[in-house]
């Protein structure tokens, strides 16, 4: 007997359950017209062309982008220097004393030479920077623009 009421009371629950969505529907469906309303003739005159909506910027959008952008500069100028570090490494047998080695024999040489010669280190120094540069942008070019960011609302 027990089983018996438990079922009719399961059911009774499920089939007032079942009501309430046929309820809701019923008044909502109450609440519409039962005719469409008449559509007025629009006037070609009036009708304009459809013009897009300029982009608007936030300021936080502004501030995205920048420090994107110097976290893009930041990140390259750091490889780069790395990969500087790594060639006088490399230059050095691949170990530190002969990098330190390397790094006194071109200190030495750079002191001693005359102001033209310290400038033509200097420009070569800076091409084979921005070579580099344009070498690791290449390579990380994905990487270059931030990703566009969902709206959720138009009041944003």
């Amino acid at each position: 007997m027990a089983t018996q009421h438990a079922t009719t009371t399961r059911g009774q629950t499920a089939q007032a359950s079942s009501e309430r969505p046929l309820r809701g529907i019923a008044l909502f469906l109450a609440d519409r017209p039962s005719s469409p309303a008449p559509a007025q003739p629009e006037d070609p005159s009036s009708k304009r062309p459809a013009q897009p909506e300029p982009p608007r910027f936030r300021i936080g959008d502004i501030i995205h982008f920048y420090l994107h952008l110097l976290g893009v500069v930041v990140s390259t100028q750091l490889i780069v220097w790395g990969l500087f570090f790594l060639l006088f490494l490399l230059l050095g047998d691949a170990s530190i004393d002969g990098m330190m080695r390397q790094l006194v024999n071109l200190s030495t040489r750079y002191v001693a030479a005359g102001f033209e010669r310290q400038m033509q280190f200097k420009w070569m120094f800076a091409a084979a920077d921005l070579l580099l540069c344009f070498a690791v942008i290449v390579i990380r070019h994905e990487r270059l623009l931030p990703p566009k960011r969902t709206r959720f609302s138009a009041n944003d």
